[in-house]
């Protein structure tokens, strides 16, 4: 056998192999989102380009951590995180082929936003209070036999539990600038007059 055509075995091999799954966005807050992806098994995973993004670093961070940080890298590991993305491939529209994500468990996820919290990133800080908040709300509303929010209620009070702690995190109103996404003005109004 050539060299080509066991290439070719091993590429089919990988793709019988390969993880399908089914792509939708995870919206936070009116401002905030994340790519999601469930697994056939159920499994759900979140994408890690935005999940870089979301706690304020560029799209490769996470990708990049071996080579630039990797005593940060270590110290993650050494709090339970697994550096272990795993790729996905989804169907694309109309069209052949597939896109391909690296994505990791809602346990990796939350356990990367605690580290990063830990480790005093206000936004990271500011995202472990909203997802606190919203779980507290939900739960205390079940108790009491209250009516549960609506998905764009759950969304509007997350951004605005997400806005309030990332203000209260700020030590000045350049830092608070400097810790908006795109689109988090919404939450936050113009000082009047201020300079």
């Amino acid at each position: 056998m050539s060299i080509v055509c066991l290439a070719n075995v091993y590429k089919e091999a990988n793709m019988t192999e390969s993880i399908k799954a089914t792509r939708a966005t995870i919206q936070l807050s009116d401002t905030l989102s994340i790519d999601g992806y469930m697994l056939p098994d159920g499994d759900f995973r979140a994408g890690i380009v935005g999940t870089s993004v979301l706690l304020g670093y560029q799209r490769d961070w996470f990708l990049v951590l071996p080579s630039r940080a990797p005593d940060k890298l270590k110290a993650l590991k050494d709090s339970g995180f697994r550096y272990d993305p795993q790729t996905v491939f989804i169907q694309r529209q109309g069209r052949g082929g597939a896109t391909k994500a690296q994505t990791i468990s809602l346990r990796e996820l939350t356990t990367l936003i605690t580290f990063e919290a830990l480790s005093g990133n206000k936004r990271a800080i500011a995202l472990q209070a909203a997802f606190t908040l919203e779980g507290l709300d939900g739960r205390f509303r079940e108790t009491f036999g209250v009516q549960q929010r609506t998905a764009d209620e759950r969304r509007q009070f997350f951004g605005m539990t997400y806005g309030e702690f990332l203000e209260a995190l700020a030590e000045n109103r350049e830092e608070l600038e400097a810790l908006r996404l795109p689109g988090d003005d919404l939450y936050y109004p113009e000082a009047d007059g201020e300079e």
